[in-house]
């Protein structure tokens, strides 16, 4: 946390809970966080399957039971330090959400804004009454469950008239209690792979993820007309920024929208979004704003640091190997794209992978620097201003998409 400002994000249904969390949040450290952010936007169905993310849009009640409890949380740990003010309090959302099996994209494209807008709005008056001042937009609609005739081999189109006809049927697997009055389905069709189909699950859960990216049309008009009809509160746009000359076009073209959340552009080119910190305006650290520009091999060897620190610090609380490794994985994940677009991105990307799958007995640290032997010097000894544009770069679309980290596109 040694940049500032620094968002912490939170997700649940809970209000006590969530309350608690935002109380911890608050602790941490001194007002570290400026801010902490409700998920209402996040279409997955593990996440939405527990009436989380973006599912919490069809009860705007309780999120404002929700953000209520956060800010009491919060308000309850600064009240006891002088001079530390409590974290404000946002919530991250989408245009409104939508049953993936029965929604139908090509309708809703040829549709204008004015659906999407008043549901949004009635979203925003409802939870603006809780105390939340500022809301993160992701503008277009979420996508709940799972989507129609989806396969290991298919394409996920959910437009009406695409549906193919010769689909095999997917087996369903009983759940006890749901319908104690009707035999299960598996009797009739045989025994059930199991772990078969947790996987086609979770591939199904993965593409479902993606196509909410995707299919849903984006709306970013609507965002405009949010910030001009609730001028007492602040909105960030989200959805589909792909560089940085988006981002400064949407915070400079003159709209009260004041900033832009990018996610997969971000992770999939890091160094594009490199001088980032030149919006800030004065809200930034003016020393990190004015210091030069490090290289990439600066970078690696200072998060290479961070990742020991991180590790020590775990283990010094009796962290399990398990624990370890977990923090290891996720740890190398977070350079996997600093080269890219540079000679030797492709052999960093292909070792840190196999590399990682020895983060059991082996430190991050150790993996990151084995990987970045494999760089040649002149791709190390360059600035991360400097930098070959996406659209340059050139891309292998084939295979499946995924969303998940160290992938060579993350969608």
């Amino acid at each position: 946390l040694a940049e500032h400002p620094v968002v912490l994000q939170l997700g649940g249904k809970n209000s006590a809970k969530l309350g608690m969390a935002a109380a911890i949040g608050a602790a941490y450290g001194e007002g570290e966080y400026s801010e902490i952010n409700l998920n209402c936007g996040c279409p997955s169905n593990a996440v939405g399957g527990r009436a989380g993310g973006c599912a919490l849009m069809k009860e705007p009640e309780l999120v404002a039971r929700c953000v209520e409890s956060m800010n009491v949380g919060a308000q309850s740990v600064s009240s006891t330090r002088d001079g530390v003010s409590a974290p404000g309090i946002t919530v991250k959302h989408r245009l409104g959400v939508r049953d993936a099996m029965t929604y139908d994209a090509t309708t809703d494209r040829a549709k204008d804004d004015e659906e999407a807008f008043g549901e949004v709005s009635d979203f925003i008056k409802t939870v603006a009454q809780a105390g939340v001042k500022k809301f993160h937009v992701h503008a277009r609609l979420g996508l709940l469950g799972e989507f129609p005739e989806y396969d290991d081999d298919d394409d996920g189109n959910i437009d009406r008239g695409a549906r193919s006809k010769n689909k095999r049927p997917k087996q369903s697997l009983w759940v006890p209690g749901a319908n104690d009055n009707v035999l299960p389905k598996a009797q009739s069709i045989g025994k059930i792979d199991h772990k078969r189909e947790q996987e086609r699950a979770r591939r199904r859960a993965r593409k479902a993820t993606i196509k909410n990216r995707e299919v849903p049309p984006l709306r970013n008009k609507v965002v405009n007309r949010l910030a001009d009809e609730f001028q007492q509160y602040e909105f960030v746009s989200n959805g589909q920024i792909g560089n940085f000359d988006e981002v400064k076009a949407i915070v400079e073209e003159g709209n009260r929208v004041i900033g832009a959340m990018v996610g997969r552009a971000a992770i999939n080119h890091p160094c594009s979004f490199s001088a980032a910190d030149t919006l800030w305006d004065g809200k930034c650290s003016s020393s990190i704003i004015s210091r030069a520009l490090p290289t990439r091999g600066q970078v690696l060897d200072e998060y290479i640091r961070y990742c020991d620190e991180e590790e020590n610090r775990l283990a010094s609380y009796g962290a399990s190997p398990q624990v370890m490794e977990k923090l290891r994985r996720r740890l190398v994940a977070c350079p996997f794209h600093l080269f890219t677009g540079e000679d030797g991105s492709d052999k960093f990307q292909r070792h840190l992978k196999k590399l990682r799958e020895k983060s059991r007995t082996v430190r991050a640290s150790s993996i990151l620097a084995g990987a970045a032997s494999f760089v040649p010097a002149q791709s190390l000894a360059k600035h991360v201003d400097d930098f070959v544009p996406w659209e340059d770069i050139g891309q292998y679309h084939g295979g499946l998409k995924r969303g998940s980290a160290c992938q060579r596109i993350v969608y």
